[in-house]
Parts: C-alpha cells; structure tokens; sequence
C-alpha cells in the first residue's frame, strides 16, 4: 500500500471542505429558508472593511497554500 503523505491528507482535507460547501450552496438554492444562499454570505461577510480584510487574507492563504507550486 501506498503511504499516505501529510500533503494527500491536507488536499483530501481541501476537497472535503469543498464538497461540503458545493452542498451547502446546493441546499441553499434549494431550500432558501434552511441556508443562506453563497451571494448572501458575501455580502454579509464584506459589509464591513474589516469583513473585506479577512475575506483577502483568506483568499491570499489558500492561494499561497494550496495553489502555488512547492519546490
């Protein structure tokens, strides 16, 4: 068997919390009253400067960590 690295545990970690948003933002289409909708949720969490601070250092950590190549 293969030897599971910390980076597959990470990447399944990453695909995880993606497939549980997909459902999330599915259940929300489907049944407004249960979840907010994505749009909702963006708007809600940029309203403020500080909520549009975090949402760009959020954004710069997963682009950093998962989307830039390791050497």
């Amino acid at each position: 068997m293969t030897e599971m690295t910390t980076r597959t545990v990470f990447l399944a970690g990453y695909v995880l919390v993606g497939l549980a948003l997909c459902a999330l933002a599915l259940l929300a289409d489907r049944r407004p009253s249960v979840a907010a909708t994505v749009s909702e949720l963006a708007d809600a969490a940029t309203r403020r400067r500080l909520g549009r601070v975090l949402v760009l250092i959020v954004w710069w950590w997963i682009g950093f960590h998962v989307l830039a190549r390791s050497a």
